[in-house]
């Protein structure tokens, strides 16, 4: 575990499946290039999707946190960000001009 902005971060397996790294997944968290709120499945959890790069000029990496605890965020989703998702949510233009990657895993 880790901390950012004095928040415990949790990683659980199912968010290292497509092979981004915890370091990825912590930078995405701390330095977003959008955050966005989602309408969650479970009740009581408070889900946010988290989109930037893990470094300068690195292609864009999504993560999805359940942030219901507020002094803990759990990641139980990330992968290389898909354009079917900025599409379906409609936040191409929020994003501008980005890096796709093909998924690793």
């Amino acid at each position: 575990m880790q901390y950012t902005y004095l928040m415990r971060i949790t990683i659980t397996p199912s968010a290292r499946q497509h092979g981004i790294t915890g370091d990825e997944i912590r930078t995405v968290l701390a330095y977003f290039a959008l955050r966005i709120s989602l309408p969650a499945k479970r009740e009581g959890a408070v889900l946010f999707l988290h989109i930037g790069p893990a470094a300068a000029n690195a292609p864009y990496i999504e993560v999805l946190a359940d942030m219901a605890d507020e002094d803990e965020a759990v990641v139980f989703h990330a992968m290389m960000l898909r354009r079917s998702l900025v599409n379906n949510l409609g936040i191409a233009e929020l994003l501008g001009d980005i890096t796709y990657a093909p998924q690793r895993k």
